[in-house]
């Protein structure tokens, strides 16, 4: 199975550098998603906290119960998935370059 997923690529570089490019974008994008979806939740418990009706909202899933908030990044270790799968993202666009000019 590895020998035919290996050949799929070999065959085509290019195939692996679209595969980085999507991922490093999708990366990108959850990144910008959970970044305002930081600003939402800092916005909100600072206009809940100027009323001093309830306490603070501390994570964006209970800002929000009806959307499905599981992808949005909202501590550290989420952050930092993200940011390693966009840098895996730009390992596979080098390879792809490395494997299509080692190819040529």
């Amino acid at each position: 199975m590895y020998k035919m997923f290996i050949e799929f690529f070999l065959a085509r570089p290019g195939r692996l550098s679209a595969i980085g490019r999507a991922a490093f974008h999708l990366s990108g994008i959850i990144l910008l998603i959970g970044l305002c979806g930081r600003i939402a939740t800092v916005g909100v418990s600072a206009m809940q906290g100027v009323g001093g009706a309830r306490p603070y909202v501390s994570s964006f899933a209970l800002l929000s119960p009806s959307l499905p908030t599981w992808r949005v990044p909202e501590s550290f270790l989420g952050y930092g998935a993200c940011v390693l799968v966009a840098a895996l993202g730009l390992l596979l666009v080098q390879m792809g370059k490395a494997i299509d000019t080692a190819i040529g």
